[in-house]
C-alpha cells in the first residue's frame, strides 16, 4: 500500500495531490443515452475515493488517512496549520466525501476543522464550463473571517483543473489575517 504524491503549483504556498486518480482509462463506447463509457484502472487511493464518492463507502476515509499518514507526517512536520478547511463541493450530496476526509484528517492531527468558512455559491463545475470561459470568480463566498492570524490547510478530494481551489485561495487571501495556505488533494486527474 503506497501513494505517489504529486506537487501542485498555484497561488498557494505549497500543495500536493496524494496520487493520480486513474492509471489507465480505456474508452469502451457509449451507453444508451450517448454518454461516453470508460473502463478505468484506479490507483489504490483513487479506488478508495471512487468508492466513497460514487458508491457511498464513507468508511474508506480511514483507509485514505492510513495511506496518507506517512506523507502527511513528513510534509506537515515543519508547517504550522491552525485550521483545516474543505473545498466547498459543487454537487449536493447527503454526505459530502470531501467533508468526511478533511474532518478525518483534522481529527487525526488534532487540528481545528470547519466547513462553514467558505461555500460554493453556484452548482456549475469548472469541467462543465465552455473552453475559454472557465472563470470561477465570484463562485466562492467567504462566510467567516478569522479573528487572528492563521495558516490554513485546504483539502479537496479530486484535483482536475485547479480552478476551484485557486478561487478558494484567492477569496481566503482577501483577508489580511490569512497567512499561509497549503493545499492537499486526495487524487489528481490527468
Amino acid at each position: 500500500m503506497s501513494i505517489n504524491p504529486i506537487k501542485l503549483v498555484g497561488n498557494w504556498v505549497e500543495g500536493y495531490a496524494l496520487d493520480k486518480h486513474v492509471v489507465i482509462s480505456e474508452y469502451i463506447g457509449e451507453d444508451a443515452f450517448g454518454h461516453k463509457q470508460f473502463k478505468n484502472t484506479y490507483t489504490e487511493i483513487g479506488l478508495l475515493l471512487y468508492k466513497m464518492k460514487y458508491n457511498g463507502h464513507y468508511d474508506t476515509s480511514e483507509e485514505i488517512l492510513e495511506l496518507a499518514i506517512p506523507f502527511l507526517n513528513e510534509w506537515l512536520q515543519d508547517k504550522h496549520v491552525d485550521i483545516i478547511l474543505p473545498v466547498p463541493p459543487t454537487k449536493r450530496r447527503d454526505v459530502q466525501p470531501v467533508y468526511v476526509i478533511a474532518e478525518t484528517i483534522a481529527k487525526h492531527y488534532n487540528i481545528s476543522y470547519s466547513e462553514e468558512v467558505i461555500i460554493k455559491a453556484t452548482v456549475e463545475q469548472a469541467k462543465d464550463m465552455q473552453k475559454g470561459k472557465k472563470s470561477l470568480e465570484g463562485t466562492i463566498k467567504l462566510l467567516k473571517k478569522p479573528k487572528r492570524k492563521c495558516d490554513i490547510l485546504l483539502i479537496d478530494d479530486l484535483f482536475s483543473t485547479g480552478s476551484t481551489i485557486s478561487e478558494c485561495v484567492r477569496i481566503l487571501k482577501t483577508n489580511e489575517l490569512v497567512d499561509n495556505i497549503y493545499i492537499l488533494t486526495i487524487t489528481k486527474t490527468g
